[in-house]
Parts: C-alpha cells; sequence; structure tokens
C-alpha cells in the first residue's frame, strides 16, 4: 500500500507537471502573433502598427527592381499589464522582437531557403482585454533565394508562386522569452511584371511610344515590391521601362 500510494503521486505529480510545460508552451506561442503585413505607402514609406491599418493578403517581388523581399509585419502583444503605479511597480509585458525565423516554400509545399533575420520592433501590452501592437520589418525572400527565383521567372516567362513562413521572437522586459505561432505569406516573384506605361509618360514630341516624360514621375520608395512600377522612374537606366 504505501508503494502504491508513493506511486500514484510520483504519477500525479508527472501528469501535473506535463499539464505545466504544455501549458506553459501553449502560453507562449499565444503571447504574441503575427495579424498581417502592412500597406506601405509608396510616397511616405510610413506605416501606424494598429489593426484598423490596411493589410496585404499577398506580396509580388519584381526582381528586376528589388533584390530581396520585406514586409512589415502587424504584430499584437496578448500579455497581461503588470504595471501598477499605485505600487510603483514596472510594466514587464512590454515585447521587444529582436528576430524572426524564416522559410521560402514552393507552391507545392517543398522547402526553398530557411534563414534567421535580425528585427526591431516593440509592442506594448494590451488594454481591456484587447491585445497591444507593434510592428517589425521582416525579409521574407533573401537576396539569394530571390535571384534564383528571379532567373526562373525571367527564362521561362513565368510567375513564381512562393509562401513565407514567419515565426516572430522577442522577450519581455521582464526577462521572458516569446515567440509567435508560424504565419504564412504567399509572394509571387515576376521579372518586369511590375512596370506599367501611363499615358502621361509619353513624349509626344517623338513619333514612337516611348516613356521618355520623366518630369513628373511619382515617388515611390521600394521600387519592386508590390506597388505598380511607373516607367519613368527607370526608363533611363532599364530597359523594361521601355515600351
Amino acid at each position: 500500500m504505501s508503494f502504491q500510494r508513493k506511486h500514484i503521486g510520483a504519477s500525479a505529480g508527472l501528469l501535473l507537471l506535463g499539464a505545466v510545460l504544455t501549458e506553459g508552451c501553449a502560453d507562449n506561442e499565444g503571447s504574441i502573433f503575427i495579424r498581417g503585413a502592412l500597406v506601405v505607402p509608396t510616397d511616405t514609406c510610413e506605416v501606424i502598427p494598429d489593426p484598423s491599418s490596411p493589410t496585404r493578403f499577398g506580396g509580388t517581388l519584381d526582381t528586376a527592381f528589388a533584390g530581396e523581399y520585406s514586409a512589415v509585419l502587424l504584430i499584437g502583444n496578448q500579455l497581461v499589464r503588470r504595471g501598477n503605479t499605485a505600487t510603483v511597480r514596472v510594466e514587464t509585458s512590454r515585447v521587444q522582437f529582436f528576430e524572426a525565423d524564416v522559410t521560402v516554400l514552393s507552391s507545392a509545399g517543398d522547402e526553398l531557403a530557411a534563414f534567421r533575420v535580425p528585427v526591431s520592433g516593440f509592442a506594448d501590452p494590451g488594454t481591456t482585454g484587447e491585445p497591444g501592437y507593434g510592428a517589425a520589418q521582416v525579409v521574407l525572400i533573401d537576396a539569394v533565394t530571390a535571384q534564383s527565383l528571379g532567373a526562373q521567372a525571367g527564362s521561362s516567362g513565368l510567375i513564381q508562386e512562393v509562401v513565407a513562413s514567419v515565426i516572430m521572437r522577442g522577450h519581455t522586459l521582464g526577462g521572458r522569452d516569446v515567440e509567435s505561432g508560424a504565419w504564412q505569406f504567399p509572394i509571387r516573384v515576376c521579372q518586369g511584371c511590375l512596370v506599367f506605361f501611363p499615358g502621361e509618360a509619353d513624349d509626344t514630341a517623338t513619333t514612337t511610344a516611348d516613356c521618355d516624360a520623366r518630369n513628373d514621375a511619382p515617388a515611390n520608395c521600394h521600387v519592386g515590391i508590390d506597388d505598380p512600377v511607373d516607367c519613368r522612374i527607370c526608363s533611363a537606366s532599364n530597359p523594361l521601362c521601355q515600351p
């Protein structure tokens, strides 16, 4: 009887420990989460890390103009506030993001590349049951992979469809390590597909179509990523920008 009681006690202890470990792992993955990729304005490149800000459901990398693909990710912090001004207790649930694990997958699910990149970002804890938000810019397709996919797109004339799977890592001001679950983002890789030729770009002094009226070229602070590329931005340096 004595041995049996000890055995049951040990089993209960192991079960309890397993439950605690399982809860800790689940809580760690749920502490922060990636909500989406923010839409970055071409003229300012300024974003607001807020859930009301517009986000993208997928991205495009035109390797004729950009050597890698990066996105500003909106990241939520679900940790409970710990600070208390009445007791002079500092807030330890703020999260600082420091790196991301990225895996690039083919449309069939095969791994094309896997890398870890440093990031910089910060998120306060939420209030009244709602998470707090921050943002971090993350490379989702590195230069080597972009060059390979761009070469395939150029030789085949076909857009390459890939998926970036991202895990964000951070630590709280209280010294606790946290990470998000895997978040996936589809990206189209092409060569020259983002160029467009507005009518006002054509120099009417010539008899052939061109893109030589460059004085009014619009601003674009991330040429080759997601948004159309006005031919006036690149017509002087890239033959793809001439009709």
